[in-house]
């Protein structure tokens, strides 16, 4: 059962199953022209999981961006329950509270996907926290759309969540959210604090903006930390549809003989992907080429920035993306 089973629908009441949330693009690919005149809140980005509390006549479950039910949120529903929240779709990122648990252990726990049972002692299940950010009918979500601003969204989640205006000893909180319109240069310091706080970012909110399912750009943004190295291309991968006879993701060295996959970041066009695979596969079927402009657009053996959100405590990068070439350089960091 998916989430629109859940709610009496067909299983495909939308062709892309990960149409059940607004998505959140990076603050600096969205075009300038789409920012002026707004006015923006913004919002913690807390490193977690991206969850959806469905409460359906008096029935609460949490689901997945990909519209599958979270698995081992038994404990974080029963005291959810007990808030008697209306009915609603309450949009939140899940959070563990358990010393040592990153993310991608989080994510290994509560995956819908798990099949194999955790130990009885496992912790995880008993310190789930919800931080719910934003709120829609059930209506509005079956639809796909809420003209619903997104402040007047917002301070009506508030108004449930704390209905009794008094502190709650339960495993839920709301975002901290600034309602006064700012300024770039204020969003870029209230990134710098949330860095500080230990947060992962922020996300900037147009707060007349109405809610849209699969939405990805003015909306909602986000500005997180981050982590960068320049690294040596050692292959490269054709990719489809769209991306068919241009490169999609690069191939590079990394820490401990392991590869690195990443896909063209901001500033890579398709015509650039296109031009890109044309000259890798002409140096691939003639190695001892000469002529410099097809040499030049060769991923292979350059080197490159690479971007991430974070390096996981396994040593791998997180959303990893191809930035710049780095011309200026020699020798790649790792």
């Amino acid at each position: 059962m998916n989430i629109f089973q859940f709610l009496g629908l067909k299983p495909d009441h939308r062709p892309n199953d990960k149409k059940t949330t607004q998505l959140v693009k990076h603050f600096d690919e969205v075009p300038e022209s789409r920012k002026k005149g707004k006015r923006y809140g913004i919002q913690l980005k807390k490193d977690g999981v991206c969850a959806i509390t469905v409460i359906y006549d008096g029935t609460v479950s949490i689901w997945s961006r990909t519209a599958k039910r979270f698995t081992n949120t038994w404990r974080l529903i029963e005291d959810i329950k007990k808030f008697n929240l209306p009915d609603g779709v309450y949009f939140g990122e899940m959070t563990c509270d358990t010393k040592g648990v990153s993310l991608e252990v989080l994510s290994g726990k509560v995956n819908p996907n798990r099949t194999k049972a955790l130990d009885v002692n496992d912790q995880v299940p008993y310190n789930l926290t919800m931080n719910f950010f934003d709120l829609v009918s059930i209506a509005s979500f079956i639809k796909g759309t809420s003209q619903t601003s997104f402040q007047n969204r917002y301070e009506h989640l508030v108004e449930r969540v704390y209905a009794d205006k008094t502190p709650h000893h339960f495993p839920t909180s709301i975002n901290v959210i600034n309602l006064v319109p700012m300024e770039v240069g204020a969003i870029q310091g209230a990134l710098t604090i949330a860095v500080e706080n230990g947060e992962e970012g922020i996300v900037i909110i147009d707060l007349d903006a109405g809610w849209e399912a699969g939405h990805k750009g003015w909306r909602k943004m986000k500005l997180v930390r981050g982590v960068d190295y320049d690294l040596v291309c050692i292959d490269y991968e054709e990719g489809t549809g769209k991306y068919l006879g241009k490169v999609a993701n690069l191939f590079f060295k990394w820490k401990g003989g392991k590869t690195v996959k990443c896909m063209l970041g901001k500033g890579w066009t398709h015509q650039m992907a296109e031009e890109m695979w044309k000259c890798a596969q002409y140096c691939k079927q003639y190695p001892d080429v000469t002529l410099k402009a097809i040499k030049d657009s060769n991923p292979v053996g350059e080197i490159f920035q690479v971007y991430a959100l974070e390096e996981s405590s396994k040593g791998k990068l997180r959303l990893p993306k191809v930035g710049e070439q780095r011309f200026d350089k020699e020798e790649a960091d790792v």
